[in-house]
């Protein structure tokens, strides 16, 4: 049996290597691996070094507020994101190996930029869901809540029951406050 060769691939021509135009009038900057503490306002002074940045965005977690550790950024001329690309891939900022890359416009997101530009502010999601855990119930939501008590409490009455055990405890309809019996009538 012959042993199996593999045949050597024959070399792209100039018609079917891969384009890069797209990415030669790139401006967007794809920047992974930041390091902690490198963000917006780090970011922008770092970059404009290279050249005018208009556009910044530091991708982040939206319930609270961390990076992800890579951001994308925009400069005002094409050359200048390809020289910045190039200079940054893999260069080494706090212990961390940059990732560099030019983004070509047909692999942009159409939200990409959406709220670039813009300092992060932390939502107090704590303080926001205190206030809603303290604040007083209606009346609807307390006869809710007490319904669903009801059913619990029978619930387990039953399980108590159907397990054989012999255990009488005080049902929670006789611990609930009781109703007014008369009606309000309206004049």
């Amino acid at each position: 049996m012959a042993p199996l060769t593999r045949s050597a691939a024959p070399a792209p021509t100039s018609a079917e290597a891969p384009s890069t135009s797209g990415q030669a009038d790139s401006k967007v900057l794809y920047v992974g691996h930041l390091p902690h503490g490198f963000y917006e306002d780090e970011l922008r002074g770092f970059f404009t070094q290279f050249g005018q940045v208009t556009r910044l965005r530091v991708s982040r977690n939206r319930r609270t507020g961390k990076s992800k550790n890579y951001a994308y950024l925009e400069f005002k001329a094409a050359d200048v994101a390809a020289i910045a690309a190039e200079a940054m891939d893999g260069y080494f900022l706090f212990k961390q190996k940059l990732v560099c890359n030019l983004v070509p416009a047909a692999d942009q997101h159409p939200e990409l930029w959406k709220g670039a530009n813009k300092s992060f502010a932390k939502i107090p999601w704590q303080r926001i869901e205190r206030e809603r855990h303290n604040k007083p119930k209606t009346a609807a939501e307390q006869e809710k809540h007490q319904q669903r008590a009801l059913r619990r409490d029978e619930k387990r009455k039953q399980r108590i029951q159907a397990a054989g055990i012999e255990y009488d405890f005080e049902p929670l309809e006789k611990q609930l406050p009781k109703r007014a019996r008369h009606m309000k009538y309206d004049d």
